[in-house]
């Protein structure tokens, strides 16, 4: 049985037979220009034998352009393809290896505040402070901070203090109060920078004031390290230190109940009583009015220790708490000028 086959589809198979070829061979040198032109006449003594040979031009033309084209796909089969495959690895690479954002870690918390400052930067109770945040208050405003090492900060109307990190902060405008509990930080302590020093406590309740040409530190408790430059100065508790340019200071007393103490009272964070013991609460009261909590003898203390609270006493200073909630005991008291007495 004989076979016939179409002469197209031989010259469709030899074609792609010669441009898998020209894949495998890559990119070749350019054709030198007599090689060029034998070809060209070997092709057209071919095509003038026959019958519609068309002219000279039109076949070295038609000639010229076959042979570019065929040089051009090779060349770009050959390295499109690897190329387009390395950009496609780097760009995964880039996907892959690009780091997690790393989500900002607040060092404190709004825990009270005392008219609120309007607009969209204002800051509500329990919205979280972070480094490089810049706090402002105006006229009659406050906030009060829990910082995460449970110290807190309260900052004073028509101030700004500029958070650095947990444990540090710039005043650029007046007054905040520190409290950092009865211990002491294991790197040194809470921080503030001004630009007439910087002031460092050690396990104490002080104040920062910046004025137009001097800073004031006042300590309620404990002791604080303030640095100019080359000069060092210690506070102690009850004293008032006034620090000018060139290291001149003047130091004077200042009393743990003197009135100056009084906007820090307002900024109080609230003590939560609810299954707290009357100890306690009675602490927090002394220590945020600058008063010594005195026993009448060690039972009435094993028995504050034994009573617990129930309800709350937001809106109260620490001293209306005081009254509020030992009315409703068995325990007598009485509140003198630098201290808080609880008797039969």
């Amino acid at each position: 049985m004989t076979t016939t086959t179409d002469s197209n589809d031989n010259i469709d198979r030899d074609e792609a037979a010669l441009a898998r070829l020209l894949r495998l061979a890559g990119p070749r040198a350019e054709i030198p220009g007599n090689a060029e032109s034998r070809v060209y006449a070997k092709v057209f003594s071919e095509w003038q034998a026959s019958t519609h040979a068309p002219d000279d031009a039109r076949v070295y033309d038609r000639v010229h352009r076959s042979w570019k084209k065929q040089a051009l796909r090779s060349w770009m089969l050959r390295w499109t393809l690897p190329l387009a495959a390395a950009a496609s690895a780097v760009l995964i690479a880039i996907v892959v290896t690009q780091p997690e954002p790393i989500p900002a870690v607040g060092v404190g918390t709004v825990v009270k505040v005392i008219s609120p400052v309007p607009g969209g930067s204002a800051l509500l109770m329990g919205d979280e402070i972070f480094p490089g945040m810049t706090i402002e208050t105006g006229a009659g405003q406050g906030y009060s901070f829990l910082l995460a090492r449970n110290g807190s900060l309260r900052l004073d109307e028509s101030s700004t203090l500029r958070v650095e990190s947990g444990d540090q902060f710039t005043l650029l405008r007046g007054r905040v109060y520190a409290d950092t509990g009865e211990f002491v930080y294991r790197d040194g302590g809470l921080r503030i920078d001004t630009t007439f020093g910087a002031v460092t406590d050690i396990g104490t309740q002080f104040a920062v004031s910046l004025q137009d040409n001097y800073l004031d530190v006042a300590v309620r408790e404990g002791r604080v390290d303030v640095r100019q430059d080359t000069h060092k100065f210690i506070a102690m508790s009850g004293e008032r230190l006034a620090l000018q340019g060139q290291g001149r200071v003047e130091m004077s007393e200042l009393s743990m109940t003197d009135p100056f103490w009084n906007w820090t009272t307002d900024l109080a964070p609230t003590f939560d009583i609810e299954g707290k013991s009357l100890l306690e609460f009675l602490k927090w009261a002394a220590r945020e009015s600058g008063r010594i909590l005195f026993f009448e003898d060690s039972d009435m203390r094993m028995a504050a220790m034994r009573t617990d609270l129930h309800g709350s006493i937001e809106n109260f200073t620490p001293l209306e708490a005081v009254e509020s909630v030992l009315a409703t005991t068995t325990f007598s008291y009485r509140i003198d000028p630098d201290k808080i007495v609880v008797e039969r």
